[in-house]
């Protein structure tokens, strides 16, 4: 197992989390939940149609020990869901009630929000079948956004073989980030990476070209969120080396670094790539993982109130666990403050 993983699983063992998994009729959900459990990574509920889930652990070759619930049959899902619809209300956000609010809170997306929500669950992860746009539609509706950053982003953490450990963002949620939208995703990875990786970030917000080599007005947005990250660091917000615009060879080489951007703080040692948008960073991850024989763990949602993670649709069992992991370990460190 990659060293990073193994102290990820290790502090996720301390923190004793309930993660809910609502695609447990998915065999690669089961039977990443059963071992989650043996491993002791987590205490999983799982969430689906009894027949369908055992079903799911027959395929997957796995007994089925672990507590299975169907939201429709749950006795506190209408307080759960009154609950939210009550808060929503007092903030002036538009909100379903009766039998539209039953009726939305029975999907398996928005039931596993509920548990987390109130506190029934410590982490929710979920992707594997639904697809990234439906995970964060309803973890922004149900669990929420943190007031400190005001947008939810992600990352993948990139394990690469024989080579530091980078994390990448933003590759799956926000299409085309403004100056400002940037610089909160580069503190958001940031903060990832310390989390999950641990050592100090260094963080390049990355671009086509290096230092005012272009002028092309696509590089204002990239050199506006440098500014603010400026902004932020004199202000004492934030304590972590940055730099941009610059090519991806400029972040990560030395001598390349040393050439065309000399003096720049990182060195060419970045750990922390900030993508200038979705087509860029979705793209390079994927490439970076197949080309380059890379364990790509996420995407990782970052901004949210409470521990809920997406999963690719193309993940394996293995991914599921190693996700399942990450946010217990967050569950844990945010229970003890």
């Amino acid at each position: 197992m990659h060293p990073v993983l193994e102290r990820i699983h290790r502090r996720a063992r301390a923190a004793g989390a309930v993660v809910v998994l609502p695609e447990a009729e998915d065999p690669r959900i089961v039977r990443a939940a059963t071992e989650a459990a043996r491993l002791g990574l987590a205490r999983p509920i799982l969430v689906g149609r009894r027949e369908a889930v055992e079903a799911a652990a027959a395929s997957a070759g796995v007994p089925l020990s672990l507590p299975v619930r169907a939201p429709g049959e749950d006795p506190e899902l209408g307080a759960m869901a009154d609950e939210l619809a009550h808060s929503l209300s007092l903030s002036g956000k538009p909100h379903r009630t009766g039998a539209a609010l039953r009726a939305w809170a029975t999907d398996p997306l928005v039931y596993a929000d509920l548990l987390v929500r109130s506190d029934r669950a410590d982490a929710a992860v979920m992707g594997a079948v639904a697809t990234t746009a439906d995970t964060l539609r309803a973890a922004l509706q149900v669990v929420g956004v943190d007031a400190r950053y005001a947008m939810v982003t992600s990352c993948f953490l990139m394990l690469l073989p024989e080579q530091p450990t980078l994390v990448y963002a933003d590759c799956g949620v926000i299409p085309e980030p403004s100056a400002e939208q940037l610089a909160v995703i580069a503190v958001q990875a940031a903060q990832a990476f310390r989390r999950l990786v641990g050592g100090t970030p260094r963080v390049a917000l990355l671009a086509f070209a290096t230092k005012g080599s272009s002028d092309d007005p696509s590089l204002e947005r990239v050199r506006g969120a440098v500014a603010k990250l400026e902004a932020q660091r004199e202000a004492g917000q934030i304590d972590f080396a940055f730099d941009g615009e610059l090519q991806v060879d400029a972040a990560l080489v030395p001598a390349i670094s040393e050439r065309k951007a000399p003096g720049s703080p990182l060195g060419g040692r970045a750990n922390v790539l900030v993508f200038p948008d979705l087509n860029s960073g979705n793209i390079a991850y994927k490439l970076t993982e197949r080309l380059a024989s890379t364990r790509a763990v996420g995407p990782l949602l970052l901004g949210l109130k409470r521990p809920v993670h997406d999963l690719s649709r193309g993940c394996t069992w293995t991914d599921a666990l190693d996700t399942i992991a990450i946010a217990a370990l967050e569950a844990g460190e945010r229970r003890n403050g």
